[in-house]
Protein backbone atom coordinates (compact mmCIF):
# COMPACT_ATOMS: atom_id res chain seq x y z
CA UNK A 1 0.00 0.00 0.00
CA UNK A 2 1.25 3.45 -0.79
CA UNK A 3 1.84 5.89 2.08
CA UNK A 4 -0.60 8.45 0.68
CA UNK A 5 -3.36 5.87 0.46
CA UNK A 6 -2.79 4.75 4.09
CA UNK A 7 -3.05 8.32 5.32
CA UNK A 8 -6.23 8.91 3.32
CA UNK A 9 -7.78 5.64 4.59
CA UNK A 10 -6.91 6.47 8.21
CA UNK A 11 -8.39 9.97 7.83
CA UNK A 12 -11.59 8.50 6.36
CA UNK A 13 -11.98 6.00 9.22
CA UNK A 14 -11.31 8.62 11.92
CA UNK A 15 -13.62 11.10 10.20
CA UNK A 16 -16.36 8.49 9.95
CA UNK A 17 -16.08 7.67 13.65
CA UNK A 18 -16.21 11.33 14.59
CA UNK A 19 -19.20 11.96 12.34
CA UNK A 20 -20.97 8.96 13.86
CA UNK A 21 -20.67 10.54 17.28
CA UNK A 22 -22.33 13.67 16.01
CA UNK A 23 -25.39 11.97 14.54
CA UNK A 24 -26.09 9.65 17.49
CA UNK A 25 -29.19 11.04 19.19
CA UNK A 26 -28.82 12.19 22.75
CA UNK A 27 -30.80 10.34 25.40
CA UNK A 28 -33.10 12.30 27.64
CA UNK A 29 -32.14 12.72 31.26
CA UNK A 30 -34.50 11.23 33.82
CA UNK A 31 -35.10 13.05 37.09
CA UNK A 32 -36.07 11.05 40.12
CA UNK A 33 -39.23 11.90 42.02
CA UNK A 34 -38.78 14.85 44.37
CA UNK A 35 -40.73 17.18 46.64
CA UNK A 36 -41.86 14.12 48.62
CA UNK A 37 -43.87 14.43 51.82
CA UNK A 38 -44.75 11.73 54.30
CA UNK A 39 -46.82 11.08 57.40
CA UNK A 40 -47.82 8.36 59.80
CA UNK A 41 -51.49 7.59 60.44
CA UNK A 42 -52.32 4.84 62.96
CA UNK A 43 -50.74 1.70 61.46
CA UNK A 44 -49.82 3.27 58.10
CA UNK A 45 -47.04 5.30 56.53
CA UNK A 46 -48.00 7.57 53.61
CA UNK A 47 -45.74 9.07 50.90
CA UNK A 48 -46.62 11.50 48.11
CA UNK A 49 -44.12 12.96 45.59
CA UNK A 50 -45.22 15.87 43.40
CA UNK A 51 -42.15 16.85 41.33
CA UNK A 52 -39.66 15.17 39.04
CA UNK A 53 -40.47 12.06 37.03
CA UNK A 54 -40.53 8.38 37.73
CA UNK A 55 -42.04 6.25 40.47
CA UNK A 56 -42.02 6.02 44.26
CA UNK A 57 -43.40 3.81 47.01
CA UNK A 58 -43.71 3.90 50.77
CA UNK A 59 -41.63 1.55 52.89
CA UNK A 60 -42.34 1.02 56.60
CA UNK A 61 -40.59 -1.06 59.20
CA UNK A 62 -43.25 -2.55 61.49
CA UNK A 63 -42.63 -3.59 65.10
CA UNK A 64 -44.65 -6.51 66.44
CA UNK A 65 -46.07 -5.48 69.81
CA UNK A 66 -44.74 -7.63 72.66
CA UNK A 67 -41.74 -9.01 70.74
CA UNK A 68 -38.48 -7.86 69.21
CA UNK A 69 -39.62 -8.78 65.71
CA UNK A 70 -39.65 -6.28 62.82
CA UNK A 71 -41.18 -6.73 59.37
CA UNK A 72 -40.69 -4.43 56.37
CA UNK A 73 -43.83 -3.69 54.40
CA UNK A 74 -44.22 -1.78 51.12
CA UNK A 75 -46.86 0.39 49.48
CA UNK A 76 -47.74 0.22 45.80
CA UNK A 77 -45.54 1.97 43.24
CA UNK A 78 -47.02 5.32 42.20
CA UNK A 79 -46.09 7.60 39.31
CA UNK A 80 -45.27 11.19 40.27
CA UNK A 81 -48.46 13.19 40.62
CA UNK A 82 -50.75 10.15 40.64
CA UNK A 83 -51.52 9.65 44.30
CA UNK A 84 -50.29 8.47 47.65
CA UNK A 85 -48.37 5.26 48.29
CA UNK A 86 -49.40 3.69 51.59
CA UNK A 87 -47.45 0.99 53.43
CA UNK A 88 -49.54 -0.63 56.17
CA UNK A 89 -48.55 -2.47 59.32
CA UNK A 90 -50.90 -5.14 60.66
CA UNK A 91 -53.19 -4.30 63.59
CA UNK A 92 -50.82 -6.12 65.97
CA UNK A 93 -47.88 -3.98 64.77
CA UNK A 94 -46.73 -0.39 65.17
CA UNK A 95 -44.77 1.62 62.57
CA UNK A 96 -41.18 1.90 63.82
CA UNK A 97 -39.68 3.87 60.91
CA UNK A 98 -40.69 4.88 57.42
CA UNK A 99 -38.93 5.86 54.21
CA UNK A 100 -39.53 5.76 50.49
CA UNK A 101 -37.97 4.20 47.42
CA UNK A 102 -37.49 6.05 44.11
CA UNK A 103 -37.11 4.76 40.55
CA UNK A 104 -36.69 6.38 37.14
CA UNK A 105 -38.53 3.66 35.27
CA UNK A 106 -41.67 1.65 35.84
CA UNK A 107 -41.00 -1.19 38.31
Amino acid sequence: MKAGFKVALKAAVVGGLMAGGVIVPATTAHALPSNCSDKYTFHEYWVNCTSGTGYYRAKVRCYRIGSSSYTTRYGTWKKVGQGISIASCQSSEEPASGSWELRNTKP
